[in-house]
């Protein structure tokens, strides 16, 4: 239950004068409340406020809000500034607690990209990925010289694959080596 210390408005039409009463929050300004703690009249000459510091003090400790109006009212009367002194860690005791942050969560695509670009990050796109010198490349003579070239890898493409003219088309493989034959059964 968040108690709030506030102005109830009590007198006739033009003549009010408020009670400063501790409420629950969800109550209405003129409803329901806790407990009266002072008076504040603003029409008399000088305006009139009057607080019970102790009673207060024991709802601010306890965790009330005061609201702007009764703040400022307790400020003339020197009791915001003992509460200030008094309470356990400054301003902290008032202030509302941060949210805490809120970390994304990926979905199993995202994080399958994610991952795919980290590993794209480790290996830059031009290099290939470092091969065991036992399996992938076959034993150097010493007398080989080092200009000779490598062996073409799979990961290249042929020359006439790679042309881009839109109306060249490359040639296809019509002995049907790619079409299975089904027993018949």
């Amino acid at each position: 239950m968040t108690t709030r210390i506030r102005l109830r408005r009590m007198g006739s039409n033009k003549r009010p004068f408020y009670r400063v009463v501790v409420a629950d929050q969800r109550s209405p300004r003129d409803g329901r409340f806790i407990e009266i703690i002072g008076r504040y009249h603003p029409l008399n000459d000088p305006s009139v406020i009057e607080i019970d510091e102790n009673r207060a003090l024991h709802w601010l400790m306890v965790g009330a809000q005061p609201s702007n109006q009764v703040r400022n009212l307790m400020t003339k009367v020197g009791i915001w500034e003992r509460f200030a002194a008094q309470r356990p860690s400054g301003a902290a005791a008032i202030a509302p607690k941060p949210d805490r942050p809120v970390r994304p969560r990926l979905s199993k695509k995202a994080q399958a990209k994610a991952a795919e670009s980290a590993e794209a990050s480790e290996h830059p796109a031009g290099a290939l990925a470092p091969e065991p010198e036992s399996s992938a490349r076959p034993q150097e003579a010493e007398g080989s010289s080092p200009d000779v070239e490598p062996a073409r890898t799979d990961t290249e493409v042929p020359a006439r694959a790679a042309s881009t003219d839109p109306d060249e088309v490359p040639p296809t493989d019509t002995t049907g080596s790619d079409v299975q034959e089904t027993p018949e059964g």
